[in-house]
């Protein structure tokens, strides 16, 4: 990545290789650190959960910082947070960029942030170029991406695209107890911009890979196809309470026995079906919590996720059919719930090949890949088109207080982002 003479800008694409848009590294990187204090931990991670007050602050933050590069801020009834810029005709449908700012529970610095933070620097960067487009560009944050506090996840983008029904989303009980609608007006984020209130032409979503793949193989950008098919489903085992001293084995009802029995089988199912499975097990409640009691209850969400349709259907059912056959064997009873379905998903092709040839005019190392992590670009791409980027992050480790990105790898992200935004902005997205 050739940096600007005399600036602190990445990238070019003009015969000259300077950019029609040169953003600021620096500043990227100081708004990525900025928004790192928001819940900051002291292994350098966050904990921003969704509506959270860190996560209040981080939205107030993006707010001040939104307003002071000349948006429009709007927010709707998912606190969903639109900052618009205006084109010249905000009459035609609008280029959306973004992603999200709430975390995991330790959580990293630039899952979503980059997204987000990327977004904003470009509106800064178009303000400083004077470039002034057809159509209007429009930065977003969503709300509940990560569905940690409240789930499902993806709770924001869904309702907004219509694939949760408002009432449903507004009514989500969190893990703590408290109502996804009487938090967002605790926080001041219970918008009024109307569902649907958005035509959308493009949506454009960078983000670090969390994988290993571009890293590995020394690329700077990875070109998203695609996203895998998710499903999420909640499992309850009910047995019987019993003194874990005088209850013999064979009398017992044992709900985590079933459970570490269900899901050894089913890993090893899952994995003969396709090497390519990805079978997660990442939470477990266990009453009464005693140690010298028999659990009589189990939950459990398994996390399933493969690019093939079939594959999972074929390993839902297989589920499905096991935790009847151990829930015999045990003797106890195991209900099994789907509670979010999220498709695989193909992005527009065309988004896809103007990225590549933007990242070629760029000189940028790029290597198309499907996503494994579910995004909000997900969402999106079944009501506009949409397409994703990536840039490496160290190890490909996310979702913990180690990951990393290099600064030049999230400058070249973002300097990619900014020349594909203002094409398909200044042509009003009338041609790709």
């Amino acid at each position: 990545m050739q940096l600007v003479s005399g600036s602190k800008s990445a990238g070019g694409t003009s015969a000259n290789n300077r950019p029609t848009c040169p953003i600021e590294s620096d500043r990227l990187w100081d708004s990525i650190m900025a928004m790192a204090e928001f819940g900051g931990l002291p292994g350098g991670g966050c904990a921003r959960l969704s509506l959270s007050d860190e996560d209040r602050a981080a939205r107030d933050q993006f707010v001040r910082w939104c307003r002071d590069a000349r948006c429009e801020v709007r927010v709707d009834s998912f606190g969903n947070i639109f900052a618009i810029r205006l084109g010249r005709d905000p009459t035609l449908p609008v280029i959306l960029l973004g992603s999200h700012l709430d975390t995991q529970p330790h959580g990293g610095r630039f899952d979503g942030v980059f997204g987000v933070m990327a977004g904003l620097e470009i509106v800064r960067a178009m303000n400083a170029a004077g470039i002034e487009t057809e159509a209007s560009v429009v930065v977003v944050n969503w709300t509940n991406e990560e569905g940690v506090r409240f789930a499902p996840g993806l709770t924001g983008s869904s309702a907004f695209a219509g694939l949760l029904h408002r009432e449903r989303a507004r009514n989500i009980v969190g893990q703590d107890g408290r109502r996804f609608a009487d938090e967002l007006a605790r926080i001041g984020f219970d918008g009024d911009m109307a569902q649907g209130g958005m035509s959308i032409a493009a949506y454009l979503e960078p983000h670090i890979e969390q994988g290993p793949v571009l890293e590995s193989g020394g690329e700077t950008i990875g070109i998203v196809s695609g996203v895998q098919g998710v499903r999420w489903s909640d499992v309850c085992v009910r047995g019987a309470d019993r003194h874990a001293g005088t209850t013999p084995m064979q009398a017992r009802q044992d709900s985590f026995t079933a459970v570490c029995r269900l899901v050894l089988q089913m890993r090893k199912f899952a994995i003969d079906v396709s090497p390519d499975i990805r079978f997660t097990v990442g939470r477990v409640g266990v009453q009464p919590g005693s140690p010298n009691t028999v659990p009589g209850l189990t939950t459990f969400v398994v996390d399933l996720r493969h690019q093939d349709e079939r594959v999972l259907d074929r390993v839902a059912a297989e589920l499905s059919l096991q935790a009847s056959e151990i829930g015999r064997e045990e003797r106890v009873e195991v209900e099994v719930t789907l509670a979010m379905e999220v498709k695989p998903v193909a992005f527009d092709r065309r988004l896809v090949d103007l990225l590549s040839r933007e990242a070629t005019a760029l000189k940028m190392p790029f290597k198309r890949l499907t996503s494994g992590p579910m995004h909000d670009a997900s969402s999106i791409a079944l009501i506009a088109p949409s397409a994703m980027l990536f840039v490496p992050c160290r190890d490909g480790i996310s979702h913990a207080e180690e990951e990393w990105a290099e600064p030049e790898h999230l400058a070249a992200g973002c300097q990619l982002l900014a020349e594909t935004v203002v094409k398909l902005a200044c042509a009003g997205a009338s041609r790709i």
